[in-house]
């Protein structure tokens, strides 16, 4: 995958000059087509050409030192009225026509933040026993080999922001959206998630980190009709402790086929692959497939690409902009999301300046 080019030089002031926009015109007008105005979709250039070329922090404020409107930035990501939706799905179907699919993966994104005025924030308790003020959302990452990029994103709202009037009306937060479960975003993704320009299915990666429903999830995997990896919490991983660690090379481990209970939602079939510390003495994630026929390299092929998509995230959050977003309100934090997802594209797919024929 290409490594992000932090400060990368900008556009060119005069035609002549060496350096060319690291943001095509055509990709511009294939991703934000949807934008009704002119002026938006010049905003939308400037704005990824800011993720992509600024150094430091991608706030709002640090971008517009790069030559950029701040007003005009700060109108056009917190303010102004525009779908992101649309250009999600016109990324989702480039990106599914430029790659070679294996897997659709969804990742869990745990962004701390300072204060609670930020559109999601709430304390979340962490595995050491304390706690942490962040945002947390779900994104959705097409996967091949050796590249990830994620096209769409939910947020989630805890009880605060979900429910109550003060925190929603403060936060923008549109009448039809609700509070609901990770899993249950899991299913949102999943149900508008782009299709293949080649056919067929891809297998389901998802690992809810002990903050979901383990069982709820595969219920609704397996109404979708999807192969899957479901990470197992902590609970589910006592209970189906029929994994050995391996004596010798490879930390993984996959079991015979086995009848679990979906606590209410009747049982299955499954296998479980335990994925092994290098010391070998505790599985560090228990997976849940309905894949039975799978091979061992199979599944290891599966979990390269999971790793994938962990670095994907990783970049997004670190270099991309996503743990920059300082905005209080919830259409400003997808507009946000949006744009980094797609400057992510555009070194991801390794994009030149000629429009594709």
């Amino acid at each position: 995958m290409t490594q992000r080019l932090t400060g990368r030089p900008a556009a060119p002031d005069h035609p002549g000059q060496e350096h060319h926009d690291p943001v095509p015109a055509w990709f511009v007008n294939t991703v934000f087509a949807g934008l009704p105005r002119s002026d938006q979709r010049r905003c939308a250039t400037a704005y990824l050409r800011a993720l992509l070329t600024s150094p430091g922090r991608k706030t709002v404020r640090a971008m517009t030192n790069c030559a950029a409107d701040l007003q005009a930035f700060q109108q056009f990501v917190n303010h102004s009225p525009w779908d992101w939706q649309p250009s999600r799905r016109a990324l989702g179907r480039l990106a599914a026509q430029r790659m070679n699919l294996r897997a659709t993966v969804l990742e869990l994104a745990l962004v701390p933040k300072y204060g609670e005025q930020i559109v999601g924030v709430h304390r979340r308790p962490t595995p050491t026993g304390g706690s942490v003020n962040c945002q947390v959302s779900l994104g959705l990452f097409l996967t091949e080999r050796g590249r990830s990029l994620p096209v769409d994103w939910r947020l989630y709202l805890n009880r605060a922001w979900g429910e109550d009037a003060d925190h929603r009306q403060r936060g923008r937060v549109p009448d039809g959206v609700r509070r609901h479960c990770l899993e249950e975003l899991a299913f949102q993704l999943l149900d508008e998630a782009p299709q293949t320009a080649r056919g067929g299915t891809r297998p389901v990666i998802l690992d809810l980190r002990d903050a979901g429903d383990t069982c709820r999830a595969a219920a609704g995997l397996l109404d979708r009709g999807a192969d899957f990896l479901l990470s197992l919490g902590e609970t589910e991983r006592l209970r189906a402790n029929v994994l050995k660690p391996p004596v010798r090379a490879p930390l993984v481990t996959l079991a015979s086929p086995a009848r679990l209970d979906l606590r209410g939602y009747g049982t299955g079939r499954f296998r479980l692959l335990a994925e092994w510390s290098p010391a070998r003495d505790r599985p560090r994630r228990v997976w849940l497939t309905n894949m039975l026929d799978g091979a061992s390299n199979d599944f290891l092929a599966l979990l390269r690409l999971r790793a994938t998509s962990g670095e994907a995230l990783t970049a997004v959050t670190q270099d991309y902009g996503m743990a920059d977003f300082t905005g209080r309100s919830f259409p400003g934090w997808h507009h946000h999301m949006t744009l980094v997802s797609a400057a992510y594209a555009v070194d991801a797919l390794e994009l030149g300046e000629d429009e594709p024929a």
